[in-house]
């Protein structure tokens, strides 16, 4: 499979944002404040309410009747991923960026996206860090997700390496990737972005920036954002997701490459660590086939560890594992001292 062109990018080109909104009155003006403090001026906006209860619609209409790059679209409630088609419909832009309503901009980003793309004529999407907050503001953790991959990633992700891209706000896809990637299956009403990522990585080339150019702002209503399911209830829920993305993948993968990949291969391989977290919770046997699929030696120790304790410590100990946690936070801030250059 070959990676689709795009065309160069221009001097000044045009980005279009696109927001989707639910019930997030409270953070959805500081979103909207990140995009007019922006370095970079050539951009529009547009934010689709998926039928909020409370007062955003009436906080983004006041964005816009003052600032003409900001439209509002309305819809009733149809999901993250109706919503983004919704605004999608009305993007004009050569680069099309998307922002949670409860995430902001760095004043940068804009500017240091649109030099990537030029600085990278094949890429069809660019990622960037984002740097986790509390509600408050406070910092929860510097970079997220710690490893960024670039490149033509279609390959290694049909092999069944899941591939490191940080969440909405950290995405930004070239027109020509976007006009394929959308509209999203309108069945996913929450992780769309995770479907839009995985399309547009199977089309064209990835540049990532470490840098964090957004805040992503974790709260009451998006608490999974940093951690992994640590219940069984939770796990089957995760995987009842990557079944749909799996088989939007497969589709996907065919309608443009002309061949349809086979989904155990990410069931057994992309997700064998989420495997043997079902066997740690089941306590069902079957588990050394996934402990050596996994990617790195240091993640097999670490399992073949997990999996030796015994059942109510494994438990515990996977919880401020993929939690996040005061204890981890200490860890991965003394990590990262560690590694700093002298």
């Amino acid at each position: 499979m070959n990676p689709f062109t795009v065309s160069r990018v221009c001097d000044l080109p045009l980005v279009s944002i696109l927001i989707a909104n639910y019930n997030y009155a409270r953070w959805v003006g500081k979103a909207i404040e990140s995009l007019q403090m922006q370095s970079y001026p050539h951009w529009e906006a547009s934010i689709c309410d998926d039928g909020s209860t409370d007062h955003s619609r009436a906080t983004i209409a006041d964005y816009s009747a003052r600032d003409p790059r900001v439209r509002l679209i309305t819809q009733r409630n149809a999901g993250m991923a109706a919503a983004l088609n919704h605004a999608f419909l009305s993007a004009r832009g050569e680069l099309v960026a998307l922002l949670d309503s409860d995430d902001e901009w760095l004043p940068t980003r804009l500017q240091t996206v649109v030099n990537q793309f030029q600085d990278n004529p094949r890429a069809g999407l660019v990622t960037h860090a984002v740097r986790a907050i509390r509600a408050n503001g406070r910092l929860l953790k510097p970079r997220h997700p710690r490893r960024l991959d670039h490149g033509w990633l279609a390959p290694a992700i049909l092999e069944g390496r899941e591939p490191g891209l940080p969440p909405c706000s950290g995405l930004t896809f070239h027109m020509d990737i976007a006009r394929h990637v959308f509209p999203l299956p309108s069945h996913f009403r929450r992780c769309a972005d995770k479907i839009a990522q995985d399309r547009a990585a199977l089309l064209a080339p990835v540049a990532a920036i470490r840098r964090p150019l957004s805040l992503y702002r974790i709260h009451g209503a998006n608490l999974t954002g940093l951690s992994g399911p640590c219940t069984l209830a939770a796990l089957e829920k995760h995987f009842e997701f990557l079944d749909q993305l799996w088989e939007d993948r497969r589709a996907f993968v065919l309608a443009h490459h002309g061949f349809a990949p086979d989904i155990g291969v990410w069931r057994d391989i992309e997700c064998a660590h989420l495997q043997l977290a079902r066997h740690l919770f089941t306590g069902e046997p079957g588990a050394a086939g996934y402990l050596h699929a996994l990617p790195s030696r240091i993640q097999r120790r670490a399992w073949g560890l997990l999996l030796a304790l015994p059942r109510p410590v494994a438990h515990r100990t996977l919880r401020l594992w993929w939690s996040e946690n005061t204890l981890k936070r200490l860890f991965r801030n003394s990590w990262d001292l560690l590694r700093q250059p002298a």
